[in-house]
């Protein structure tokens, strides 16, 4: 079975519980026998941004831990531990995964997904626009589409105005018509260039986004909207978000 560690948690003197999310079965839990005292068994330690092939023994009548048998490495995304920005920008996808993702639920296309996005982060320096294509694509595919395209009170295609609204709690943009009759506190401004860069990441393939260059203003305008979006429908803060805004901003 593959997957990748999501957390790692002590249990007992020499084990761990791993979380997994896995390719086949989603979220699983595990446990990995003798890992803080055997390299023999376990070389890699079963690291986060790794990819393993697991093999696990059935879980035992009434419990619900698998047990890892052995775990082979089939891919390393070093490139993301290369730089503290890109290392908080895996842990605020890990953690979406672990609050979202349902324990033995498949998600092959979110897990497919999120390969694809660590192999990006290796491969550019450029992180902001990976982290709202990751934001956009990531909620799309738990059920969460955000809509840029048509207002979500009267269904008209939306126009680049200066003056439409970005509402997280339904998940898209309002135009300047139905905005000015909602009383709606949480919608803030959106402007158009940053409305169109949010257009631009819906619909580009993931090869075209590491090109894209964002402003600090947009950046500083799009990262609050996504954020308290991904906030309201997760209904939970995300604890990787704070160190992430912070690395970000150095």
């Amino acid at each position: 079975m593959e997957g990748l560690v999501l957390r790692r948690i002590d249990y007992g003197e020499s084990d761990q519980v791993i979380k997994i999310f896995s390719k086949e079965k989603g979220n699983i839990s595990a446990v990995a026998k003798g890992i803080k005292r055997s390299r023999r068994r376990f070389p890699h330690r079963l690291e986060p941004f790794r990819v393993y092939e697991f093999k696990l023994g059935r879980k035992k009548p009434g419990q619900d831990l698998y047990f890892i048998q052995a775990a082979d490495q089939l891919r390393d995304f070093e490139g993301v531990k290369a730089d503290i920005g890109k290392i908080a920008l895996g842990n605020f996808i890990l953690e979406l995964i672990l609050i979202s993702v349902k324990e033995e639920h498949p998600h092959p296309a979110l897990y497919t997904l999120v390969t694809q996005v660590f192999q990006a982060l290796c491969e550019t320096d450029t992180i902001f626009p990976l982290w709202f294509y990751a934001i956009i694509h990531m909620m799309r595919l738990l059920g969460f589409a955000p809509d840029f395209e048509t207002c979500l009170k009267c269904k008209t295609p939306i126009q680049n105005a200066e003056d439409n609204r970005f509402d997280p709690a339904g998940g898209g943009v309002v135009c300047p018509k139905c905005a000015h009759v909602s009383t709606k506190a949480s919608m803030v401004p959106i402007s158009s260039k940053s409305l169109g860069i949010l257009q631009f990441l819906k619909k580009t393939p993931l090869q075209g986004v590491s090109r894209l260059k964002i402003s600090s203003q947009a950046c500083s305008e799009i990262t609050p909207l996504l954020t308290s979006f991904v906030t309201y429908h997760l209904e939970k803060p995300l604890k990787t978000l704070p160190f992430l805004q912070e690395s970000l901003e150095a």
